[in-house]
């Protein structure tokens, strides 16, 4: 009897991480009156994950950004009654923007990578999120640019750029162009800062073009989901 009480109490504390990891806080967002935006700030421990809810429009547009001080630490976008998500940051980057295709909530889910959870290890995050209306339709003459590029360093974006998320002994490759088939140019290692020239999205990825600091001669594209805002000045 005895030691059945003991596996019935074995089997308790090890299902004990499976429940926890499963338990997703949830935070309603609101926009003050007059406005269309808002940013949200927040700390991630472990698999503790956040789903933040917006009510949208089919046709309104939605822009999300993530700044966080750890490179582990990126977002989903759910639409309305699906775990299918639309948007999936560790493989395409702490920026998302597009046309929502349904009316309901959109579920904008805040995580730690597996192992970074695993570990315990902890982010403190700034979440940008941004509703607009339907997108205005466009003439033969104007096609909708399916590829918006992200802001330069003189645009709003930041002016550099730090690697940070590289396997370690790996190297990020600096490439000829925005793709994982364009020729590699060189490698760069986590740490390394480089100036900011503007991003895009390409088959669903971020990339990034940019340039040493010391030598802009040294332009190249680098996937964007290494990258984290750096606070270098020359």
């Amino acid at each position: 009897m005895r030691a059945l009480t003991l596996s019935l109490l074995i089997g308790l504390a090890c299902a004990t991480p499976t429940l926890a990891a499963a338990d997703i806080r949830e935070e309603r967002v609101h926009f003050k009156a007059g406005t269309s935006q808002a940013t949200l700030k927040g700390h991630l421990r472990g698999d503790s994950d956040v789903d933040y809810l917006l009510g949208a429009k089919a046709g309104q547009r939605m822009s999300v950004e993530l700044h966080s001080d750890n490179p582990q630490n990126y977002f989903n976008v759910l639409p309305p009654g699906d775990d299918e998500a639309l948007f999936v940051g560790s493989s395409s980057g702490n920026r998302f923007a597009g046309t929502l295709p349904d009316s309901g909530d959109y579920r904008v889910r805040v995580y730690l990578m597996r192992p970074a959870a695993r570990r315990g290890e902890q982010a403190h995050y700034s979440l940008k999120v941004h509703i607009g209306g339907a997108q205005a339709s466009q003439s033969h003459s104007q096609p909708q640019d399916h590829n918006p590029d992200y802001a330069d360093g003189l645009a709003g974006g930041p002016d550099f750029w730090e690697v940070a998320g590289v396997t370690a002994g790996d190297t990020l490759n600096l490439r000829a162009g925005p793709s994982a088939q364009e020729r590699v140019l060189g490698e760069l290692g986590n740490g390394s800062i480089l100036r900011n020239l503007g991003c895009k999205m390409t088959d669903g990825q971020r990339w990034c073009r940019v340039a040493r600091p010391e030598d802009t001669r040294s332009e190249g594209w680098v996937a964007g989901r290494y990258l984290r805002e750096s606070s270098y000045q020359p």
